[in-house]
């Protein structure tokens, strides 16, 4: 997960007016007018997806074979949480020894392949509440009959020396995606939050011996009794994670120092799994369209949609981490992609029942 948010940034979040081409901006939080811009090129589609990840691409490949124009929209498609995933073991059908770019890199070629138009853009603003939605990038507006917001999520910035050198290499934030990896070996567990006890929980069947650090008494946090009651669980409370060592092999290590111990303390780990944060739908060039999020003006808790994956908004979607799923998998998002790809072609095609896609031989 890119440490920032990989659309727009916060730099124009406002509405853009049809009549004119004048923005109204926010500026650090205040509202600083209209300012004048030059009529970019307007390209016209059936379906406007924002986001290039396992969810933007799986929606992709199938309204491209459902004969719907459709244009992929993508910031940069190295840095999400996918492509960052040294090995992906856990999706059907894929070797267990396949890179998560790799496997990016075939869905995107599929989906090209059935006839999706694939661009690296910047979105920073959308116009989502008429007929057609407009997506603006810095050089083109696009015209869509339908849009899928598909843009992830970001992860919060590394917070220990070391754990970005080895982001995929030892560190990682997703015990299911991983702790299978780390068959018998000694792993630490960084935080105190819900989110970092069952992850924990999950790594107990796969680690000789489960490291917890926290910062503060685990006391009241769901299921940490459960946790502190494995065997193979040693925790380290009152203890703070100064910095994550390794080599070109990948982690060794980490050291850390308890509250009423003077000197720094090593652990020899080959897994560090730190969940001091989570992530942060990446909402910012919506925020101004009027669509509803999971609790009522808190962006950061996903966009709202219903079974079908659409939104409060006719004919806007929303796919995968944007929506603050807590099964952040990459079959989930796939998932998502396919189900709100089929919704999309019932509601342009104006059938009452959604076309199930697959090939009679």
């Amino acid at each position: 997960p890119s440490s920032s948010s990989s659309f727009g940034g916060g730099i124009v979040a406002g509405w853009l007016r049809r009549g004119g081409f004048g923005v109204v901006a926010l500026a650090a939080g205040r509202r600083i007018g209209p300012v004048a811009v030059s009529k970019p090129e307007e390209v016209e589609c059936d379906v406007c997806i924002v986001g290039g990840g396992p969810a933007g691409c799986t929606c992709a490949l199938y309204t491209s074979r459902a004969d719907l124009k459709t244009i992929v929209l993508d910031k940069n498609n190295t840095t999400g949480a996918l492509a960052i995933t040294s090995t992906i073991a856990n999706y059907p059908g894929v070797d267990k020894t396949m890179p998560g770019q790799q496997l990016l890199d075939e869905m995107v070629k599929q989906a090209v392949d059935y006839g999706t138009d694939y661009r690296r853009a910047q979105v920073f603003l959308v116009d989502s509440q008429g007929e057609y939605k407009y997506v603006y990038t810095p050089d083109v507006t696009f015209k869509a009959r339908a849009l899928v917001l598909a843009s992830g999520a970001m992860g919060r910035k590394a917070s220990f020396k070391g754990e970005d050198t080895y982001l995929g290499r030892g560190v990682s934030y997703c015990a299911t995606c991983d702790g299978a990896f780390y068959r018998g070996a000694e792993v630490a567990v960084v935080g105190v939050t819900q989110e970092a006890v069952e992850e924990a929980q999950f790594l107990t069947k796969f680690a000789g011996t489960v490291h917890w650090i926290t910062g503060k008494d685990p006391t009241g946090v769901p299921f940490a009794d459960d946790l502190l009651a494995c065997d193979n669980v040693k925790h380290w409370k009152s203890s703070r994670l100064l910095s994550i060592d390794g080599d070109d092999s990948g982690v060794t290590g980490v050291v850390f120092k308890q509250r009423d111990v003077e000197e720094p303390e090593q652990l020899a780990v080959t897994g560090v799994f730190v969940y001091v944060a989570g992530q942060l739908p990446i909402t910012d060039f919506c925020q101004a369209s009027g669509l509803e999020f999971n609790k009522e003006g808190n962006h950061e808790s996903g966009i709202k949609v219903n079974e079908e994956m659409a939104t409060n908004q006719p004919g806007v979607y929303a796919i995968g981490d944007i929506r603050n799923t807590p099964y952040k998998q990459v079959v989930v998002a796939a998932a998502d992609g396919c189900i709100a790809a089929m919704a999309i072609d019932k509601y342009l095609k104006g059938r009452k029942n959604v076309k199930v896609d697959w090939v009679h031989t």
